[in-house]
């Protein structure tokens, strides 16, 4: 019966510590104006389908699916964190530092960017023929850094 009690009582914190960090519904008015304007001055043809707001260890984030497929996470201030363009079709070029579009376009022919996401010191961009990049935003390799156990993680360009 201890047994029974004590695996009752972790199911319920752990459902309890996954709802507290999932998103709620808003409204698109709920957004931030900064995102707000984001969707609207890049994804102008698309709708807002649905939109969290989520508040984590991190801060309030907000989480936006657009009826095209598109996704779009915003930090709390409102500037893009990540963007998943809908599938068959590209970030919008205009939110890609011109180098990090340069590089791909030399280097990667007849590929897209189809996900870009801000990560500490740069970017990580995921190609159309599922290559991930980390770059900084001159378009150099993202130096590596070292995890947490002491390994080394990321730091330049790798195929998926």
């Amino acid at each position: 019966m201890k047994k029974f009690m004590t695996l009752m009582l972790v199911a319920i914190a752990a459902s309890v510590s996954s709802a507290m960090y999932a998103g709620s519904p808003i409204n698109q008015s709920e957004l931030p104006k900064a995102a707000q304007a984001f969707i609207t001055k890049y994804f102008p043809k698309d709708q807002v389908k649905k939109a969290e707001k989520d508040n984590g260890r991190r801060g309030t984030e907000y989480e936006v699916d657009l009826v095209s497929g598109a996704e779009i996470d915003f930090m709390s201030d409102g500037q893009w964190k990540e963007v998943k363009a809908a599938r068959g079709t590209a970030v919008p070029s205009e939110i890609i530092p011109s180098a990090i579009v340069k590089y791909v376009d030399t280097n990667f022919k007849g590929q897209t960017i189809v996900e870009i996401s801000r990560k500490r010191g740069g970017y990580e961009v995921e190609l159309s023929n599922g290559s991930e990049l980390k770059l900084t935003e001159d378009a150099k390799p993202l130096p590596a850094r070292k995890d947490r156990q002491g390994g080394r993680q990321g730091g330049r360009p790798s195929g998926k």
